[in-house]
């Protein structure tokens, strides 16, 4: 006898008429803390409503294998222990052939009961309509000095570069394994500019876990991407 599946019934609904978030973060009346973030891998103004949803758009912009995401992407409604519910995710993430809704929490916030039980039954549910579910923890999003090298290299690497630039760094690689940033920062900013683009895109490599200074060593992977 085939056995049946029973799939939570779940609502997705995307904001429609052209919007892109599915409410609105920024207003003038807001009592808590808001801002906006200029992403440049999605090429707009983003919104967030907390500091930890602004440091995740910057780790998100800084991650090679993210392709996009969105904030405040969808509203969820869903029916748990007989109560109808809503959850407006923070981002949708993009990665690949994933798709992901992301739920940016303190450990405290994410340990409390009712987002504890909300986890449990999203991440079981969801990937039955296609998309993951995770938590993502601001303390880990806040790690030093990641954060800061991200910050730093998302400034001067927001500007796409030309494929004759990037080739011309490429070389370079060819018979040195490793370049310190120093050697760049001696050269011209645009360089420095061209390799930060390049370390954002993942075709070079640093060590994000220590901080960026004139003896930071780089990397190629260039031939990781082939």
């Amino acid at each position: 006898m085939n056995q049946l599946i029973v799939v939570p019934k779940i609502q997705i609904i995307f904001p429609k008429d052209g919007k892109i978030r599915s409410r609105k973060v920024v207003k003038r009346s807001n009592a808590r803390n808001t801002g906006k973030y200029p992403s440049w891998k999605m090429r707009r103004m983003m919104q967030w409503e907390s500091a930890h949803e602004g440091n995740a758009m910057r780790i998100l912009d800084a991650t090679p294998n993210v392709i996009s995401f969105s904030e405040q992407p969808c509203e969820i409604l869903y029916v748990l222990n007989g109560v109808e519910r809503r959850h407006y995710p923070d981002f949708i993430v993009i990665e690949g052939n994933q798709c992901e809704f992301w739920e940016v929490k303190t450990k405290s916030d994410a340990n409390s009961p009712e987002v504890v039980e909300r986890t449990a039954f999203l991440t079981k549910a969801l990937p039955e309509y296609g998309y993951g579910y995770r938590v993502v923890f601001a303390e880990i999003l806040a790690q030093q000095p990641r954060l800061d090298n991200i910050k730093r290299l998302n400034k001067l690497g927001r500007q796409p570069i030309y494929l004759l630039e990037q080739e011309r760094i490429r070389r370079l690689f060819l018979n040195e394994p490793a370049i310190s940033w120093g050697i760049f920062e001696q050269q011209s900013p645009q360089i420095l500019r061209n390799v930060s683009r390049l370390i954002l895109e993942g075709k070079l490599c640093i060590d994000f876990n220590q901080p960026i200074n004139s003896a930071t060593s780089i990397r190629s992977n260039f031939n990781a991407q082939l």
